[in-house]
């Protein structure tokens, strides 16, 4: 038996339900890194890796061709140093596309983080792994005491990336002014320029990567020492609304925050209080701030929020030097981590800073052993608590039972400092740019359901003038939406007995085909495909691999494909369950129609002068669905009935009841047969328990 199934749903925002399956976070197979260039000569490049299984790593510089290839062990509870080759940082050439990053990957999942280190001029940065790669950032650096500098990166060959600069770059581009770059998979395009280059916009259409920083900057500027500083910048899809900070360790008088909008008109609140309007790239810096904050966008508009540590001859400041790290949205909070200090012995002290929500307060663990509830202090007003703990050089892990939870890692020595988030989800959290949900459709045979997952919807800017003109704007949300392409197949949480197989494909493609079978043929099966798109957007496709329910009743007629449409029930006979769904197939394409029901059957030969025959009768007959259905291009449509609401043209809504038989059929139109021709299904009959 073949039968077919189109399923459109759109779930846009959080995907923190299905994190488990999909794992974005910093642990990952892959890592591209990309680092910038240090003020001081003779640098050590190190990647420290680490693993909750052991596994093997291989690090390849450059990515392209490596002349330098190493294959090293890591085991859980330890640090594994890899030295980088010195021209990983020091062979850019400013404004030009080279072969120079490090990739490092692995069988399993990792933790990666790179080190730019040199004595009194040393930062760290979490990078990210690849599947975290997505289509938008926005730069966040510091004022320069010498050069502002990013690195843009992309993982798949011919990726076209856009770059609006917010100060001209030493390269000659202008501020303001977008330039286009050509990328193949593991090359980037290397950046400076005399001023901030904070709020620059850069565009792909493909998923690249961004590391950004200075070359040498004082925190403040005016303050020594000159340190280099830089961070792996995270995708606009993944910003939050919400951030928590905390003074750091060795810091009373406090950090500088830069905080930056993704949309504009957002208007970010520090403790109530707003600190101003922002449009799409633009930033407002903070600070000296002391003590523990919030900041929350006025209308839940996503933004991004980083911290700088002040340098050692700044007020109050006790050791460590100017380092710089991206703070975490609450929003993307995890409840356990496995994560490093730096390893080496150049800092004299590593310090973790814990946020968690009063509810895990006591309970928290750290290392296996709870965090006493007297190391934490309230963040007035947030329902959060920040405690500071000293740590020892090492792999550590955390634990939250509640909720999540945010971690930054900070080290200290004479002049010398770094400053990372311990880890994150990167969940697509923000969907800019895309509303539209993918869509889904598949045939089920009798062992296997193929499928296929499409999201390449052309731009809603039709004539592409940049704005939405009258009757563009599809959805009545006020921004120009475009496809970003399908990034992820993968079954849903709660699926059993069921092997995905997914054609491979690149992050962006807007067709994907996949298959799905039963695990053990002999062993009931559930659940269904999620398709994901770059902006975050889901749809489900269920499988139904269960048996089929109820009766065919009366024989319907060919239609024009020469293919007669059946009509098949599938989910509970239980009433209380309130689980059916109806799937037609054998449809012409492009043919719209309706599901109608009864309690009564019988057979009406051609009625109204109309092909087929009317199966299901009765005084009652209702119409499930106002609008009309439509078969696309594929040969099928579904609807998911609701038991408790069954449409009757009179006396209201009916309810189906244990004992009840209910019969349904579906009418649709079949002009190809000839102008204004209509047809039927059969119908199917159901008795419910």
């Amino acid at each position: 038996m073949k039968s077919s199934l189109l399923w459109l749903s759109s779930l846009s925002l959080a995907l923190s339900g299905l994190a488990g399956a999909q794992n974005l976070d910093n642990a990952g197979t892959e890592f591209l890194c990309g680092f910038l260039t240090n003020y001081s000569g003779a640098v050590d490049l190190e990647l420290h890796l680490t693993a909750e299984t052991a596994t093997m790593v291989t690090v390849e510089y450059p990515a392209n061709s490596p002349s330098f290839t190493t294959t090293v062990a890591v085991t859980p509870g330890n640090i594994t140093t890899v030295a980088v080759p010195a021209g990983a940082a020091d062979l850019w050439v400013s404004g030009s596309v080279a072969n120079n990053l490090v990739r490092a990957s692995a069988p399993v999942e990792f933790t990666c983080y790179e080190i730019n280190r040199q004595p009194f001029t040393s930062d760290a940065a979490m990078a990210l792994p690849t599947d975290t790669m997505n289509t938008q950032f926005i730069v966040a650096d510091y004022d320069p005491s010498f050069n502002t500098e990013f690195l843009v990166y992309a993982r798949f060959d011919n990726t076209t990336v856009t770059i609006t600069p917010s100060n001209s770059l030493q390269s000659g581009q202008a501020a303001g002014v977008p330039f286009n770059v050509v990328l193949n998979a593991n090359e980037a395009f290397f950046a400076t320029g005399n001023q901030t280059l904070t709020g620059t916009i850069i565009e792909a259409d493909r998923s690249i990567g961004v590391t950004n920083g200075n070359r040498c900057t004082q925190v403040p500027l005016g303050t020594s020492y000159c340190d280099h500083i830089f961070e792996v910048a995270q995708p606009v899809q993944t910003w939050g609304n919400d951030y928590l900070v905390s003074n750091l360790p060795n810091r009373p008088s406090g950090s500088i925050y830069r905080v930056l909008a993704s949309v504009d008109a957002t208007d970010v609140l520090l403790d109530g209080v707003s600190i101003g309007m922002l449009n799409r790239g633009e930033f407002v810096e903070v600070g000296p701030l002391a003590g523990d904050h919030r900041f929350l966008s006025t209308g839940g508009e996503a933004f991004f929020v980083v911290q700088y540590m002040t340098g050692s001859s700044s007020a109050g400041a006790i050791t460590g030097d100017p380092a710089m790290g991206n703070v975490i949205s609450s929003n993307q909070y995890k409840q356990s981590y496995v994560f490093s200090t730096l390893g080496g012995m150049q800092f004299a002290q590593h310090f973790l800073t814990i946020i968690a929500a009063n509810s895990d307060v006591g309970t928290l663990l750290l290392d296996g052993a709870a965090v006493p509830a007297a190391s934490f202090t309230a963040i007035a007003g947030t329902g959060y608590s920040v405690a500071k703990i000293q740590i020892q050089e090492g792999t550590h892990s955390t634990m939250s039972t509640l909720q999540g939870h945010g971690i930054t890692v900070e080290g200290y020595n004479t002049d010398d400092s770094y400053l990372f988030p311990g880890g994150a989800l990167f969940d697509f959290i923000n969907p800019v740019g895309d509303a539209n949900a993918p869509l889904c459709s598949g045939e089920r045979f009798s062992d296997r359901y193929t499928g296929t997952g499409q999201d390449n919807r052309p731009s809603e800017d039709t004539n592409a003038n940049g704005i939405l003109d009258p009757g563009e704007d599809l959805n009545n949300n006020g921004l120009i939406d475009v496809d970003t392409g399908v990034f992820f197949v993968q079954l849903a949480p709660g699926s059993t007995n069921l092997t995905l197989n997914v054609t491979p494909f690149q992050a962006g493609d807007g067709i994907v085909q996949f298959e799905v079978v039963q695990t053990n043929t002999a062993l009931g099966s559930n659940g269904a495909v999620v398709i994901i798109d770059g902006a975050g957007n889901q749809t489900q496709c269920p499988t139904n691999f269960g048996a089929s329910m109820g009766l065919s009743v009366c024989d319907p007629i060919p239609n024009s494909t020469g293919e007669k449409a059946f009509t098949t029930a599938w989910g509970s006979l239980l009433a209380a369950d309130n689980d059916v769904t109806l799937m037609t197939t054998g449809l012409p394409n492009n043919s719209i129609g309706f599901y109608f029901v009864s309690q009564g059957n019988g057979i009406v030969s051609l009625p109204g002068n109309k092909v087929g025959n009317l199966c299901i009768l009765g005084p009652v007959m209702g119409r499930h669905n106002a609008n009309m259905l439509d078969s696309g291009q594929t040969d099928a449509v579904s609807l998911v009935v609701d038991l408790n609401n069954l449409p009757q043209p009179f006396g209201g809504p009916a309810v189906v009841t244990s004992g009840s038989t209910w019969y349904w059929q579906y009418w649709y139109r079949d002009d190809a047969m000839f102008f204004g021709a209509a047809n039927f299904c059969d119908a199917v009959g159901v008795t419910f328990q």
